[in-house]
């Protein structure tokens, strides 16, 4: 973590004094403005008095012992932008005090302007190439929970392939993100094939995938997964931009296996899913 090149423990003291002084310099560039305004006098006045102000932002940001330390000052606490949208920053990632401040500024200009949803927000279009999620009339989507993650899940078919999008904010798959993932597609997959086809159910029983008996059901089992589409879809956060992708994944004949998350990233996203993941959490709808 990169250490404040400006620390100096004894700052305190050191800013007091320059407190001081400036206070005396106040009093001279006023009595000079008074005497003799933009004069060699006055002017050499405001120039000792803009070095001390230069000093006492040295001596106040000694008391920060690392980069992070004045970026967590400096950035924690900001309001959200007119927009509804917060920047967050991660204090560590920041190397001087001058990206600190930069990062400050441009929070301040977003919140001013209202313009962070113009920035993490995805246009809406339909994808090229993508018929999923384009009707809203063929589109089913409802809010459930997976262990503690909450999940818009939509699904519609279209091109014969059963497509299912989970909606989430970033982080809530972040630990173990591929097997959770992966659990909840086959847990959505096997619901899905199971009311299809209730012959399948013995498939999913302990080792019922590799079962004689089961071979007809393994063999339409097997044909229902291959027609299968997983998409996810990050909603905007904490500094981070919405994002809508593919996650293309195998089948080992009763689970879905080793997720890959960046095969198809799109760059807008359709209509019917920024509506669906607009709708009220589980959390606002107890």
């Amino acid at each position: 973590m990169p250490r404040n090149p400006l620390y100096d423990p004894g700052w305190a003291v050191r800013l007091q004094a320059i407190e001081t002084r400036l206070a005396q310099l106040r009093r001279r560039e006023t009595a000079e403005a008074t005497a003799s305004f933009a004069s060699p006098a006055h002017h050499a006045a405001l120039g000792w008095l803009d070095a001390a102000k230069q000093e006492r932002r040295t001596a106040f940001l000694g008391q920060f012992e690392t980069i992070a330390d004045y970026a967590m000052w400096r950035l924690t606490g900001l309001e959200p932008s007119k927009d509804g949208f917060a920047m967050v920053w991660d204090p560590a990632g920041f190397t001087s005090i001058s990206d600190v401040d930069d990062a400050y500024e441009r929070t301040l200009q977003h919140r001013r302007e209202g313009t962070l949803e113009e920035n993490f927000r995805l246009s809406i279009g339909q994808p090229p190439g993508l018929a999923a999620f384009a009707d809203k009339s063929s589109i089913i989507s409802s809010w459930r929970r997976f262990g503690e993650t909450d999940c818009m899940v939509s699904f519609c078919t279209a091109a014969e392939n059963f497509n299912i999008c989970l909606a989430h904010q970033w982080g809530q798959l972040t630990r173990q993100s591929n097997e959770l993932f992966r659990s909840i597609a086959t847990q959505l997959a096997r619901e899905s094939m199971v009311l299809m086809l209730p012959a399948a159910t013995p498939v999913f029983e302990r080792d019922g995938h590799r079962m004689a008996q089961n071979r007809e059901a393994i063999r339409q089992v097997n044909a229902l997964a291959a027609k299968f589409r997983f998409y996810r879809h990050l909603l905007p956060e904490h500094g981070l931009r919405e994002e809508f992708c593919q996650v293309t994944m195998g089948w080992d004949g009763a689970r879905f296996i080793d997720p890959e998350w960046s095969a198809i990233v799109y760059g807008t996203l359709p209509l019917a899913l920024r509506e669906a993941a607009g709708q009220p959490s589980l959390l606002a709808l107890r």
